[in-house]
């Protein structure tokens, strides 16, 4: 599997798990208003978070929608800060486990586990909080408010009813459930929603992308002559995709320094469990011109996959270069 889509494999699992999540960018205003508007209508009955002593003891269960809605709004974790290290005598409080029910055929035929895990450690030093979020082998630590920190420990201590997981799993129609990993998924003929380099050509639907994101939007910005462009109906964007090719993009190492700037692509689609209909950018394409050769660096945000940004560079014909400046026109 080649880089750009082990990338795409460990961002779309991440954004399938309930807590991981899919930290997108988003502007301030954006996270004041996502910090307010978990709602419960848009968080699946299918998903339960369970809290582990160090010693591997279930010691709370949260299931419902209704309870991981409440869970999701108090964690607060557009607050979280992000941190190179945890204190080393910071001590490990709970292992967080968090699962979901994965119900998009397109990720099951992928090969993609039934259930969605996420996994995490919470830690806590002298009244500060901690979380280290681990997803392969790329765990991802934060310093968190003492507001969360308090209020998860306060939970916590309340104590619940403690169910079998697999008993849970069960009666989401899942049996003998086996935790999967995203490098198992079969992504060789793996497309992409938003960029990448295809396997083979493909011809997307509005109603395909729909199946990713109801709402998507695609900026455009021109360097010369100065324009932008905007699509927002699936039916152009699908357009889009399929007249920019990716299947003829050619994955190189780099591109000299003296170029041309043609334009940046900006790409976003809607934000998961919130009330407001919240576009977050995903991915950003910027097109250059090298000595009448066409070129693309393509950057996946790293708060997608909790990893460093993923930058790509891209030969792309001339007839797709083409298309794109047309744009503008």
């Amino acid at each position: 599997m080649n880089s750009k889509k082990l990338v795409f494999a460990i961002t779309l699992m991440c954004c399938i798990t309930l807590f991981v999540g899919c930290e997108m960018k988003k502007t301030q205003e954006t996270d004041n208003a996502l910090a307010a508007t978990i709602n419960p209508e848009d968080v699946s009955e299918e998903q339960l978070i369970e809290f582990v002593s160090p010693e591997d003891i279930v010691i709370f269960q949260i299931n419902g929608k209704n309870d991981i809605a409440n869970y999701l709004q108090n964690a607060n974790w557009t607050e979280w800060e992000e941190v190179n290290e945890i204190p080393a005598q910071a001590e490990l409080q709970y292992i967080i486990m968090s699962y979901e029910k994965v119900t998009d055929e397109f990720w099951l035929e992928k090969g993609a586990p039934e259930i969605s895990m996420g996994e995490e450690q919470f830690y806590e030093d002298n009244g500060n909080f901690y979380i280290k979020e681990l997803f392969e082998d790329n765990p991802v630590k934060y310093h968190i408010p003492v507001s969360t920190g308090k209020y998860i420990v306060n939970l916590v201590q309340k104590g619940s009813d403690i169910s079998d997981k697999n008993d849970i799993f069960a009666s989401w129609g899942v049996k003998d459930f086996e935790p999967g990993s995203a490098k198992d998924l079969d992504l060789d003929n793996f497309d992409g929603f938003s960029g990448g380099n295809a396997a083979k050509s493909h011809s997307y639907s509005a109603d395909e992308l729909a199946d990713v994101s109801k709402e998507q939007k695609i900026e455009i910005v021109f360097q010369n002559p100065e324009a932008s462009y905007t699509m927002t109906e699936l039916e152009e964007i699908a357009e889009f995709y399929n007249q920019i090719k990716q299947d003829t993009w050619t994955e190189i190492g780099q591109i000299p320094d003296e170029k041309n700037d043609i334009c940046a692509i900006t790409t976003y689609q809607l934000e998961r469990h919130t009330k407001e209909k919240n576009l977050v950018e995903n991915e950003k394409m910027t097109v250059f011109e090298v000595q009448n050769q066409y070129y693309i660096l393509d950057i996946i945000p790293g708060t997608l996959s909790g990893m460093e940004d993923m930058e790509i560079y891209y030969s792309i014909p001339n007839d797709v270069a083409n298309y794109i400046k047309e744009i503008a026109q």
